[in-house]
């Protein structure tokens, strides 16, 4: 059964479109939120007149960033055993459903619901090692290849306490994940060239904005 995923048309990002750019606008988000459409995927994989919602979680420790390389059977084979900062995935209609379920109480609410969905099928992760909620802190929009024409991130920031997380274990469970690890920004940055381009965009924005995030 063909992936029901959540989209916007491209046209809403305006100014931002053909850049390869990680921002925060609020403005600009919620007008996102106020014009979101359930289409299948497989119509929508090659069509640049739509943006697939992505989340794409980067987990924190310390000073210490998780990083992953991910596995030949991850669900975007274009990015098959590239290096990554985020965790995450398309923003689906189960995502959407849930408001239904537990009231509106925002319009984000889709977000973190996909937030919470990803993580707990990605990785083993205990509550008691969270210091706080995930938070939306920006973002990506790379329209330099064919990848990132068709999806648009939302970046959100959790932190943990130690730096204890493993592969979730399981049919279907975990599959986009290879190896993980824990690093500092200054060995990211070193490595930047290993890694897929969202993530690499993203350890510049780290670098610019140190001690802020």
């Amino acid at each position: 059964m063909d992936e029901l995923i959540i989209c916007f048309k491209r046209e809403l990002l305006s100014t931002y479109l053909d850049q390869s750019i990680v921002f925060y606008n609020p403005l600009l988000w919620y007008r996102i939120l106020d014009n979101l459409q359930v289409i299948p995927r497989s119509k929508v994989e090659e069509d640049i007149e739509f943006k697939q919602l992505v989340v794409y979680i980067v987990i924190k420790s310390g000073d210490f960033y998780l990083t992953y390389q991910r596995s030949a059977k991850t669900g975007e084979q274009r990015l098959s055993e590239k290096y990554s900062l985020g965790i995450g995935g398309h923003v689906d209609i189960a995502d959407k459903e849930q408001l239904s379920i537990y009231g509106n109480q925002s319009k984000d609410k889709i977000i973190y619901n996909a937030i919470w969905r990803e993580l707990m099928e990605e990785v083993d992760l205990k509550l008691s090692n969270i210091l706080a909620e995930p938070k939306i802190i920006c973002f990506i929009n790379d329209d330099s290849d064919a990848v990132g024409k068709v999806h648009f991130g939302v970046v959100s920031l959790l932190k943990i306490k130690k730096r204890i997380i493993s592969r979730r274990e399981g049919i279907s469970k975990g599959k986009g994940i290879a190896k993980l690890n824990f690093y500092d920004l200054d060995h990211l940055n070193a490595k930047k060239s290993h890694f897929e381009k969202w993530s690499q965009l993203l350890i510049d924005y780290f670098m610019e904005n140190r001690g802020d995030i």
